[in-house]
């Protein structure tokens, strides 16, 4: 009997660590789910997780984006420079805002001038047409393109967002300016509509600000933002390892069941697989429930994102006072 149970045990072993599985995502953007057997210089040789006795594939490193390993690593290749080099673009002519300066302290600062008058002294990260990203300590934070005057960046370049002057909005004598953005983004739209900030998942990946990151980095990023989906995340988190453990037990029990025929036991074969169904139900029960706890999780992290605020702009013009409503 001990013999049984020493091999039930090595079964769900086996079972759990053939289970795990790497992402090799490529340069177009292909995703490849694989079992990484080794890593050179110059080529990735993999074999496909569910044939592991199959035929051994072989890709050029050339070819490769990132690699998401099973244990949440992650490996980046063929990254492109991190410089910012966005097109000159000649300052705001007759404007009373003047070009920033650098800071001297440290010259990879950028200043980003806010259409309130607000002057950010920030490292930029990433823009684009939508927003712009910076760090502030660790922290990474975005500032959509409307709210943007002009981001001076440390060469001197200058890209302007918003021709308008700060402070000072035009409006017509008979006419309220009424700006209203609506992004409505669901998984598996082109990423050029997602909304900067929110976690999208796609199949078993995870998008943010347009890559794709580990469930490692996305528990990280509830952890610091979210403690209420840091919480939902943790419970998902022990419903899936308790699914694993049970299913692991039950298939131990029905291999067990097996192997008992070999000695025409019937009564502990019989015993053995009808056990087996108890522990296999509850991992089934526990891995689904998981599934739906993890989306709840992103879920309450993105409700932070669907709320709408609405501020009233009061402005004095040469024509008189104009109100302005931005949602």
């Amino acid at each position: 009997m001990n013999k049984n149970l020493l091999l039930c045990a090595l079964l769900c072993l086996v079972s759990i660590i053939a289970y795990a599985q790497d992402i090799i995502i490529t340069i177009d953007a292909k995703k490849i789910e694989a079992k990484i057997m080794e890593v050179s210089k110059s080529e990735i040789k993999y074999k496909e997780p569910d044939n592991l006795d199959g035929p051994m594939f072989i890709l050029e490193v050339d070819e490769i984006n990132s690699i998401i390993y099973s244990t949440g690593k992650v490996v980046l290749y063929n990254q492109p420079a991190q410089s910012i080099t966005p097109p000159i673009e000649q300052p705001v002519q007759n404007s009373a805002v003047p070009i920033q300066q650098n800071n001297l302290a440290n010259p990879n600062l950028s200043t980003i001038l806010l259409l309130s008058g607000e002057k950010k002294l920030v490292e930029v990260i990433d823009m684009n047409n939508n927003y712009v990203s910076y760090l502030e300590g660790i922290e990474r934070k975005n500032i959509p393109a409307a709210q943007i005057h002009t981001v001076t960046l440390p060469n001197g370049q200058v890209k302007t967002y918003n021709k308008e002057n700060p402070s000072s909005p035009s409006l017509s004598q008979t006419q309220t300016q009424v700006q209203t953005q609506i992004q409505t983004t669901t998984v598996g739209n082109d990423s050029s509509s997602k909304k900067a900030g929110r976690i999208y998942r796609d199949n078993k990946n995870y998008l943010y600000n347009d890559m794709y990151i580990s469930s490692k980095e996305v528990e990280r990023i509830l952890m610091r933002e979210n403690g209420a989906a840091y919480n939902k995340w943790k419970q998902a988190k022990g419903m899936l390892i308790g699914g694993s453990v049970c299913t692991g037990l039950g298939t131990g029990l029905v291999i067990g069941g097996l192997f008992s025929l070999l000695s025409d036991d019937n009564i502990i074969c019989i015993s053995l697989e009808s056990a087996a169904l108890i522990p296999l139900g509850i991992g089934l029960g526990l891995t689904l429930g998981s599934s739906a706890y993890f989306n709840k999780a992103i879920d309450i992290y993105n409700s932070k994102y669907d709320n709408v605020a609405v501020q009233l702009r009061w402005g004095v013009t040469a024509n008189g006072v104009g109100l302005a409503i931005a949602f």
